[in-house]
């Protein structure tokens, strides 16, 4: 079975074959009348991806560990999107659908080359396989958790180690932290933002992260991903950045 970076080449390989979005298009369109049929009983709204002007169902299954898609659309370019990212992410295990950066869709130039409205429906579709990703992670152990339990404070307080660039406060109280998780095999995904989408030291801050997480004893390893919605703002300041940034009565 192809690897799922093999399967991200093999779709920017596709479309490189393509001069003409109009074709690229017509490739989509092609995509889509090739997607296996959706069950009958799951084209309800229990199954409809929120944030889609066009409806569009997901249904995916486990087996052996690894995730299975099942997807359809009423719009036949929806259909078609829906089409290439579940060829792609089908067979995938959930913990590497969920670390992936999805940068493949840049690649291709998909989402500047879509309808405003389509390029929210396809970041709603890319928020939705890794929301079923997450849904999907390997569940714990009673003895699995009380083992990891204590690595979340260790790794918080690695966090409090990296400092934003521009406000001298470290980033877990600024907020900059959206999700922190620690899986079964011990690797710490998280999810964060900057305070503004043009950090000039993204890359530099988020090497900081991957390094001081995964000093932390007992940790295997680091998977960020930095997302933008929500846009951060001073309300997710925790108390203790309120105080040293002098804003403890706002």
């Amino acid at each position: 079975m192809a690897t799922l970076q093999e399967k991200k080449n093999a779709v920017i390989e596709d479309f490189s074959m393509y001069d003409e979005w109009l074709d690229k298009y017509e490739y989509l369109i092609e995509l889509g009348k090739n997607l296996a049929p959706y069950p009958e009983e799951k084209r309800t709204d229990d199954y409809l991806i929120k944030g889609c002007q066009s409806r569009v169902w997901l249904n995916w299954r486990m087996e052996d560990g690894r995730l299975w898609f099942a997807a359809d659309s009423d719009a036949i370019i929806t259909k078609g999107i829906i089409s290439l990212l579940i060829g792609v992410y089908s067979g995938e295990t959930p913990s590497d659908i969920a670390a992936d950066d999805f940068g493949f869709i840049e690649s291709i130039g998909l989402k500047e080359n879509l309808s405003p409205t389509r390029a929210n429906g396809l970041a709603s579709m890319i928020a939705r396989l890794k929301e079923a990703a997450r849904e999907n992670m390997e569940v714990l152990t009673a003895d699995d958790a009380r083992e990891i339990a204590p690595l979340y404070s260790n790794v918080v307080l690695a966090l409090k180690q990296v400092y934003d660039p521009e406000i001298p406060v470290n980033i877990y109280d600024l907020g900059l932290i959206y999700d922190l998780q620690i899986g079964k095999d011990r690797v710490a995904r998280i999810r964060m933002t900057f305070t503004a989408p043009n950090c000039p030291m993204a890359d530099e801050v988020m090497m900081d992260v991957k390094n001081n997480v995964e000093d932390v004893p007992g940790i295997k390893g680091c998977e960020i991903e930095l997302v933008f919605e929500p846009a951060w703002d001073k309300s997710m300041l925790s108390d203790a950045a309120k105080i040293e940034l002098g804003m403890e009565d706002e």
